[in-house]
């Protein structure tokens, strides 16, 4: 079991990092094209929107695996 968790969570984590290079990317591409093609930065500002909550998904996802099958110990306290 904890083999599956480590794997989500990496794969989550993978996911999460390549949409947050995304959305700077397109964060960026937004705030140089709003003066000379509006449409066209409406565009980059609807793709940074989709890949910050990707990104925030696949967090929550990796974080909730990670909490969800983390070993149960039997311990007094």
């Amino acid at each position: 079991m904890q083999v599956l968790r480590h794997l989500v969570v990496l794969v989550t984590g993978f996911i999460a990092g390549s949409r947050i290079i995304d959305a700077a990317r397109s964060w960026q591409e937004w705030h140089s094209r709003s003066v000379q093609d509006p449409s066209g930065a409406d565009a980059y500002r609807t793709f940074f929107l989709v890949d910050m909550g990707v990104a925030l998904l696949s967090l929550s996802i990796a974080g909730l695996v990670w909490w969800l099958l983390r070993p149960r110990g039997n311990r007094s306290d």
